[in-house]
């Protein structure tokens, strides 16, 4: 139906477009916040222009369920008036926990709010939430001048405090996200160790047998002098790595943060082998390596690609619990379909497989298998874990896998310069 040509077209926005602006600049600022620091110093700053009141503060839940100040505007001497942590049974948490709109002094200054609003200056209190809960309070003063507060500014106000809760949400839960990811590594090296430990005592076994036979033969052939000379080099290299070994399991067990470095891969496969020979000798399991002789250099965190190998090594332990097979660790370099160069490290059993139905499921965190073919339990972080840090590299961690057969997994990692090469590690 068309409209009558005399109707007077008028703009949806009648009012100015000032506000409309500011909050766009405002969500896109948001956006660009990197930290939770920043995103609170930039709610402060355009709710105070806004509301055209000076001292304001912002504190938000932590994980402690406790409110603590984040960012503060205001004269330096008022600093000590907002109390750095809010308990959540505080009257102003309380009176905020189911509310949605600004909140008053001169509207509460009879009630438990006012009374706390009071002891901080505030003249207004804006509850910065979510759909379930609270995440944090804004507050704004000093009281008394807050009187020219008409209708339009306190709808500003809240608007910009939707957006500031909605940006909030996104970092703190990015912010859980990254501690549960901290958790499951830690966890998860945690068991690697176990089976990294069992092999420290192994290796040290043979070098400190020699060191103590050379102390033991020292006092009757001192006058020896090839004796001493050959049995000290001797004793000397198995102290070396004994210190190698201790270095290695201790690196690993308190690295956190990402190191990348040139890395030979022939190498760390070579390395994480002599952790887990002893438990895969004495499950009657043989290791057997067919490592690439010319592999471009890598550049990767050592440490994480650790954890993703010893853990695949262990899983391949793992599925075969009845022992006597064979599990097979190849390096290669993939046939060159871009301008990227791929190096493939594939870890092969010949286990119990694993079923189609749980194939897609096998990177899902606390998803595990074990209890049902394994005869040591899992926690089932360690294949997540895995799969993030090769996507983090830039790579892909695939599995092929038959019940009965066994499984394949392979990790895909890019090769930043082709033309750097090292040679295939001694097996």
């Amino acid at each position: 139906m068309a409209l009558h040509e005399h109707i007077r077209h008028t703009p949806i926005l009648s009012t100015s477009e000032a506000p409309i602006k500011m909050i766009g600049a405002f969500a896109e600022s948001m956006g660009q916040a990197t930290d939770l620091t920043q995103v609170g110093e930039c709610i402060l700053r355009i709710l105070s222009e806004q509301l055209r009141l000076p001292e304001a503060a912002i504190w938000i839940r932590a994980t402690d369920g406790q409110y603590h100040l984040l960012a503060s505007l205001g004269y330096s001497t008022l600093a000590t008036a907002w109390p750095a942590t809010l308990p959540n049974n505080h009257a102003l948490i309380t009176c905020l926990s189911d509310r949605r709109h600004l909140l008053r002094y001169d509207q509460t200054s009879s009630s438990p709010a006012g009374s706390a609003m009071m002891s901080i200056r505030a003249a207004v209190c804006l509850p910065l939430r979510n759909k379930t809960q609270l995440l944090g309070l804004c507050t704004l003063g000093p009281i008394g001048t807050e009187r020219h507060l008409d209708e339009d500014t306190v709808i500003i106000a809240e608007t910009v405090a939707h957006i500031a809760s909605n940006t909030l949400d996104h970092h703190l839960t990015q912010d859980d996200l990254r501690r549960s990811s901290t958790l499951m590594r830690r966890t998860d090296r945690l068991r690697s160790l176990e089976i990294m430990a069992g092999g420290f005592a192994h290796e040290i076994r043979n070098p400190l047998t020699s060191i103590k036979t050379f102390i033991q033969l020292a006092p009757q052939r001192q006058q020896d002098p090839v004796f001493i000379r050959e049995f000290s080099q001797v004793a000397i290299q198995d102290v070396h790595r004994i210190e190698r070994l201790l270095h290695e399991i201790l690196d690993y067990a308190s690295y956190m943060t990402p190191q990348p470095s040139d890395v030979d891969l022939n190498e760390l496969v070579t390395s994480c082998l002599g952790f887990v020979s002893s438990t895969a000798s004495h499950r009657g399991i043989r290791l057997h390596t067919t490592l690439a002789p010319q592999l471009p250099t890598l550049s990767l965190d050592r440490q994480q690609i650790k954890q993703v190998l010893l853990n695949l090594l262990l899983n391949a332990l793992d599925a075969m619990p009845n022992g006597n097979g064979v599990i097979q660790i190849r390096t290669r370099v993939l046939p060159q379909t871009g301008r990227t160069t791929w190096v493939q490290l594939e870890v092969e059993d010949e286990g119990c497989g694993i079923a189609s139905d749980h194939l897609e499921h096998i990177f899902d965190p606390f998803f595990t298998t074990k209890h049902t073919n394994s005869a040591s339990d899992g926690a089932g972080l360690g294949l997540t874990t895995a799969h993030q840090i090769v996507r983090e590299h830039g790579g892909t961690l695939l599995v092929e896998s038959r019940v009965g057969v066994g499984s394949t997994f392979s990790v895909n990692l890019p090769a930043p310069d082709a033309r750097t090469t090292v040679s295939a590690a001694r097996e």
